[in-house]
């Protein structure tokens, strides 16, 4: 019985020792470094967005032709683009396979590709427009840039959630261009009925306490050439 006792407890101190000196060893290990961050959270990271204005491959007299040329053959196609509840018309589009760098230009005369109509930059798009206007924006971001509030029309309709009366740097804007911005709620898609007071045919003033709460952010902005 001493024998057993004194074997079992010589094999309990190997086993002690054996597993301090594993712990030993991987303490001594060299930590490993910390995984970078590349996300774009991170803003000194996140390429910079490109910047459209009515000039330059943008200006009023730009055709299909000079974006290719400005843009390169493979990041300009001609295609069917869904307007609303699957209408299709022709447009050129840039950059159609990232949609951080997607933007649409809709043409007066398709069949030349000449004339631009509009040029269209839908979520998640990254593109700065004048004003500093670019998707993701809030109310309270889009007041600042603005200088002042705004209105909204009602969520819900065509043409829901279009901001008026801007002023400031969106406004008078060079190359007989104008600008116009849409929201979509934040909370939800469409709006739960107690949200009826900023739905439908209405027009909200931009520091509207029930507006806010929806949390609109700015899905879709363009510029239109006259």
């Amino acid at each position: 019985m001493t024998r057993f006792r004194f074997l079992t407890g010589t094999l309990l101190v190997c086993i002690v020792t054996a597993t301090g000196a594993e712990a030993a060893k991987k303490s001594a290990r060299p930590a490993e470094p910390m995984a970078q961050d590349t996300s774009l959270d991170n803003l000194k990271d996140a390429p910079k967005p490109s910047v459209l204005a009515c000039e330059g491959p943008f200006a009023k007299d730009t055709a299909h032709d000079k974006l290719v040329a400005a843009f390169g053959v493979k990041n300009v196609t001609f295609k069917d683009v869904d307007v609303t509840s699957n209408v299709l018309t022709k447009a050129t589009v840039l950059f159609d396979a990232d949609p951080t760098r997607r933007l649409v230009v809709f043409w007066k005369d398709e069949k030349t590709r000449t004339r631009p109509l509009a040029i269209t930059v839908d979520a998640p798009s990254t593109w700065i427009g004048p004003g500093g206007v670019r998707n993701g924006l809030t109310l309270r971001e889009l007041e600042k840039l603005n200088g002042g509030n705004f209105s909204v029309t009602g969520f819900g309709g065509i043409g829901g959630g279009e901001a008026s009366k801007l002023g400031g740097p969106f406004v008078n804007l060079p190359g007989d261009c104008s600008l116009k911005i849409r929201f979509e709620p934040g909370i939800a898609s469409p709006l739960p009925p107690r949200f009826s007071s900023v739905t439908g045919d209405v027009l909200i003033v931009s520091t509207n306490l029930i507006l806010r709460r929806v949390r609109p952010q700015v899905v879709q902005w363009s510029i239109n050439y006259r």
